[in-house]
């Protein structure tokens, strides 16, 4: 897992963000804050490279988008936090599942188509119309394609071991999500946590123009 401060001891609160697959810190690069922000992606591995430093932050929350929801909830206890509030986007507990996550058939074809057209396709359908992708063109990610086929094949692998669960204070579910459907998504959250709906696809962060628009959403 890779694990970066994108910004540091600028004040007392802090937004650890679990990213989605194939990501890196570009995917919510448009996203103002007054807090600082540490951001994990690359689930090829949930071992953390380094421990951060949480000690000097008195408000701390955890937001998982997409892959990073499974993430989170089997590694945020090596955090040693107490988030005030955790917030899972898009995702679930259980990436490859048929009732509680992405239906395994899916799962395995887009991993065998995952090439360089496959992953444009991928892309497009996180999103919602042409205006979105215009857009997404600043917030692709600059990752190899190999770690990012390499990524998709461990995260169903590593997805049938470690099987953790976190207690949800907020799941968003986009009404249009056609990566992990909104049915499953639903299966999942429900009695969990308040569920809020978001406009669009998969990539939810043009819904808001902050972090704390999310926090407080």
């Amino acid at each position: 897992m890779r694990i970066e401060w994108v910004k540091q001891h600028t004040g007392g609160r802090v937004v650890v963000f679990y990213n989605g697959w194939g990501m890196d810190n570009k995917a919510v690069s448009q996203l103002r804050t007054d807090c600082d922000l540490l951001i994990c992606s690359d689930y090829r591995s949930l071992e953390l490279p380094f421990l951060p430093d949480f000690s000097d932050y008195r408000e701390i929350y955890l937001v998982a988008w997409s892959m990073g929801v499974w993430a989170a909830a089997n590694t945020v206890g090596k955090l040693n936090i107490s988030p005030r509030c955790n917030i899972a986007i898009n995702g679930t507990e259980y990436p490859v599942d048929d009732n509680l996550g992405i239906p395994c058939r899916i799962y395995a074809l887009t991993e065998r188509g995952m090439n360089i057209q496959g992953r444009d396709k991928f892309f497009c359908r996180m999103l919602d119309g042409a205006e979105d992708a215009g857009r997404f063109v600043s917030n692709r990610p600059c990752r190899d394609l190999p770690e990012q086929v390499e990524e998709l094949r461990l995260i169903r692998t590593q997805s049938a071991v470690y099987k953790n669960n976190l207690k949800w204070d907020k799941i968003f579910v986009s009404e249009k999500d056609v990566i992990f459907p909104v049915m499953q998504q639903m299966n999942w959250a429900s009695g969990k946590a308040e569920i809020k709906k978001l406009r669009g696809g998969h990539y939810p962060f043009y819904n808001f123009q902050s972090w704390e628009d999310i926090i407080n959403f």
